[in-house]
């Protein structure tokens, strides 16, 4: 009998998996638009994308799990620069957005590059 249902019960165990995700990625890109309007930048490709998946642990709540979601944002609609959110199950911990008087190298995280910008900035 238990044999019969633990196929079953891995379906339906990876469906639950499956809704969570697409749920918590809709979550993400609502928010990300939502900080996106409110610092005057646009949320390009209206999408997010998974970066880092972990297990947090959180005092008097036990486990809960951290995503963290990238995306890219335009301040004039010429540029493009990563921004990213971090949500634990559904509520959102931090956001990074770059500055928006800027240059697009100064937001890079090539080290290389900032240091040939930084160098060449007088």
């Amino acid at each position: 009998m238990l044999e019969s249902l633990l196929p079953m019960v891995l379906v339906l165990a990876a469906f639950w998996v499956w809704q969570n995700a697409l749920r918590a990625r809709e979550r993400a890109r609502e928010l990300a638009r939502g900080l996106c309007a409110r610092a005057g930048m646009q949320l390009l490709d209206e999408t997010v994308a998974v970066q880092r998946l972990r297990l947090r642990r959180v005092p008097g709540e036990g486990l809960r799990l951290e995503r963290r979601y990238g995306f890219e944002v335009s301040v004039d609609g010429a540029d493009r620069r990563r921004g990213s959110l971090n949500l634990l199950d559904d509520d959102i911990v931090s956001w990074d957005l770059p500055t928006v008087d800027a240059p697009a190298s100064a937001v890079s995280g090539n080290v290389i590059e900032l240091r040939s910008s930084r160098t060449t900035v007088h």
